[in-house]
């Protein structure tokens, strides 16, 4: 195997010493593929620049910015430097497993027509760890991509993230730029991230309801860029009935629930309700990917869009 790197991985933090240490012990454990791990620091003091200092190779690149610059302006500064085939992105609250980031490649490998790889994620902290696995089907009917792996073309092609989003909304933007640029997008069919969610529970709690402030935007700013793509389809309609249906059944009812990690006919019902619910996934997805290490494949039939093209119509103040 050559030592030249054939990954980029970016990830930010702030003060989240323990948290970033698992991830960069993670990357190393299971990513057998020459790699780089580049870490954009936002000006720690929690010990996290000295962890960074005493971990830095030419495998682990920290990069010491200093300041708050929102998210998606931090990643894209990484992403002008990769010079590698591929690129993802991930979180400092995330824990590489299975071999997830390996597995991504070699799925970007063996099929140029997809753009996009989401890294399955499952939530080990917070609301959601019941769920078998995250990523919800947006207001336009796109499967989000969480957190995620491109072809470096591809991130280059599309820009990056979008800093009208700064931080959050940042990964659905991209996979809908993705999405509509032409490139196909699926779902890792392993679990490759474990997730340890920093959750605000208390909803009267100041960093609840800035989440909560920080995710209406988001919501604005999304339907602005992306209202035009909500129209539905014939296609679209039948399996949000078959969905429906399946649901009225009483054999099914009780196991159809998405959170649950039951299998149905050999599938988890996340798996039905994101085939259906999804606008761009095929309705044979689950019979069509089998045998393959990803599924939930979205492919966009219509004309393809330029992310120069994907603008909101009025775009509101970063906060």
């Amino acid at each position: 195997m050559s030592d030249t790197p054939v990954l980029s991985i970016v990830c930010g933090t702030y003060n989240r010493r323990d948290q970033i240490e698992r991830l960069v012990d993670s990357v190393a454990r299971e990513t057998r593929l020459p790699h780089i791990l580049y870490v954009t620091d936002a000006g720690s003091t929690d010990g996290t620049i000295e962890y960074l200092q005493s971990v830095a190779s030419n495998t682990v690149r920290p990069i010491f910015v200093g300041e708050l610059l929102g998210q998606a302006k931090a990643y894209n500064d990484v992403f002008r430097q990769v010079t590698t085939p591929y690129v993802c992105w991930v979180s400092d609250d995330n824990e590489i497993v299975e071999g997830g980031l390996d597995k991504a490649v070699e799925i970007l490998r063996k099929d140029r027509r997809i753009g996009m790889v989401g890294l399955k994620v499952r939530d080990k902290d917070g609301p959601f760890v019941k769920a078998p696995y995250i990523g919800g089907v947006s207001q336009i009917g796109v499967l989000n991509v969480n957190q995620g792996m491109l072809p470096t073309e591809v991130m280059n092609a599309v820009g990056g993230f979008s800093e009208d989003f700064r931080d959050y909304g940042i990964d659905p933007d991209l996979t809908a730029k993705v999405l509509f640029g032409g490139w196909d997008i699926v779902y890792t069919r392993d679990i490759a991230i474990h997730h340890y969610r920093n959750w605000a529970e208390d909803a009267e709690s100041e960093d609840y309801k800035k989440l909560q402030a920080k995710h209406d935007r988001f919501k604005s700013l999304y339907e602005d860029t992306y209202g035009r793509f909500k129209k539905k389809t014939p296609a679209w309609l039948l399996k949000k009935f078959l969905w429906a249906q399946a649901n009225k059944m009483d054999f099914l009812k009780k196991r159809l629930g998405i959170n649950s990690s039951e299998t149905v006919f050999g599938h988890l019902p996340r798996d039905y309700y994101n085939t259906l619910m999804a606008k761009h996934v095929g309705l044979f997805d689950l019979i069509a990917s089998r045998g393959q290490p990803w599924h939930l494949r979205q492919r966009y039939r219509g004309r393809k869009i330029a992310a120069s093209e994907l603008s909101a119509a009025s775009h509101k103040p970063a906060e």
